[in-house]
């Protein structure tokens, strides 16, 4: 038996973070007159604009009615059914163009980006390799360093000399607060290199996405509509915000002082253990856990009864840690807006930017590199970083 193929995103993001209310609200009614002032009737730019996030994001500033939207992304295939989706729903309406462009920011073709097009007003930096599991490799982990750093940085040059009137925001997350991954720190080398060298720039460390592409929650629910079994890491939590939420406080960043890292309450956010929030899901859905080892699980072929098998693992593979945080111990957080606090955080620059040269030398060089060298490049120019290390991969496990 498999589950009934329509499943509500939204709906399940409310059973994890029991929240039907955006936490966000009252925030954004805060900054609704300047992001008005910063969005109707401008060009806009949203880079990784096709992805999960972005097109959450985008979803609020479409509302403003800007003149214009240039959307890049690497992806043709999700610029295409972003432009179908945004059209069939209506929320893209005549008062806006929108320019979908098929680029990848670590390209040196970001410079001819600008190219036909009317000055950008605003760019929102959404483009990155999200997953700690691209620490299996080396050439997956160059990968998400050049992309969350160097692309960052390149595009963001670029933007400045050929847009130098243009507000910047670029996402973080709450791994660049204390990174215990490889992937965390170079989200916190981001921050570094573009408020330090951008200082009328704007950020966001927020909680995870629920049920975003490529999440351990959305991938509960491919599997359980192709019948699969799940798995969750134990004793593990997180601070979840849903799709809206998401699109919320990004759009809020955009719009706080200059040099801001925005983040959001954790009290109100709240901490989610993942087991719980699978237990949640799966009782919404009239689905029953069965606990049972990855053998037992392979064995099932179907939901009989109602009953999932689900295979917990030991949470001991790179990078893992038990919860995250969005404030690390040298930051200061002050008090903002309703659920939304702004951080300081000290941003060296010129070793964000001599990371990126290294990086870029390691690529252009014959090979021959180690996970362990690249973990310790990133730690001399990220002080604050703590590798997890573990021989163990998330690619052998359910």
């Amino acid at each position: 038996m498999t589950l009934v193929k329509q499943i509500s995103i939204q709906d399940l993001a409310a059973v994890v973070t029991g929240r039907t209310t955006p936490l966000f609200d009252e925030a954004f009614a805060a900054v609704r007159s300047e992001l008005q002032e910063r969005v109707t009737g401008k060009n806009l730019l949203l880079t990784g604009g096709a992805g999960f996030i972005g097109t959450e994001t985008l979803k609020v500033l479409l509302s403003f009615e800007p003149r214009s939207v240039v959307v890049a992304d690497s992806s043709e295939n999700m610029l295409a059914e972003l432009v179908r989706e945004l059209r069939s729903s209506g929320a893209l309406t005549a008062a806006t163009r929108i320019e979908p462009r098929l680029i990848d920011i670590t390209s040196p073709l970001v410079d001819r980006l600008w190219d036909g097009l009317d000055p950008i007003d605003s760019a929102y930096q959404f483009a990155a390799a999200k997953h700690v599991r691209s620490e299996r490799d080396p050439v997956s982990l160059l990968r998400m360093i050049q992309v969350n750093l160097n692309g960052t940085l390149r595009l963001t040059k670029s933007l400045a000399d050929s847009n130098p009137e243009a507000k910047i925001f670029v996402v973080s997350t709450d791994k660049a607060a204390d990174p215990s991954s490889l992937m965390g720190a170079s989200k916190r080398l981001m921050e570094m290199a573009i408020l330090g060298r951008y200082p009328n720039a704007t950020t966001t460390r927020f909680a995870n996405v629920a049920f975003s592409n490529g999440s351990l929650l959305e991938s509960w629910v491919l599997r359980l509509r192709e019948g699969q079994p799940l798995a969750v890491p134990e004793d593990t939590w997180r601070y979840f915000v849903s799709p809206t939420e998401a699109g919320q406080v990004c759009s809020i960043a955009s719009a706080a002082p200059a040099g801001s890292i925005v983040v959001p309450d954790e009290a109100e956010t709240g901490n989610v253990e993942l087991e719980s929030a699978l237990v949640a899901v799966l009782g919404h859905l009239g689905l029953t856990p069965v606990f049972v080892t990855e053998e037992e699980a392979l064995a099932v072929h179907s939901y009989e009864g109602g009953e999932v098998p689900v295979v917990r693992s030991l949470r001991d593979t790179a990078g893992e840690k038990r919860e995250e945080k969005f404030v690390a111990n040298d930051d200061v957080r002050e008090e903002w807006l309703p659920n939304v606090g702004r951080v300081s955080a000290t941003h060296d620059a010129d070793a964000a930017e001599a990371m990126a040269d290294w990086v870029d030398a390691q690529i252009n060089g014959s090979g021959g590199l180690s996970i362990a060298d690249i973990s310790g490049a990133v730690a001399e120019f990220v002080p604050e970083f703590r590798h997890i290390y573990s021989e163990k991969r998330l690619d052998d496990r359910l």
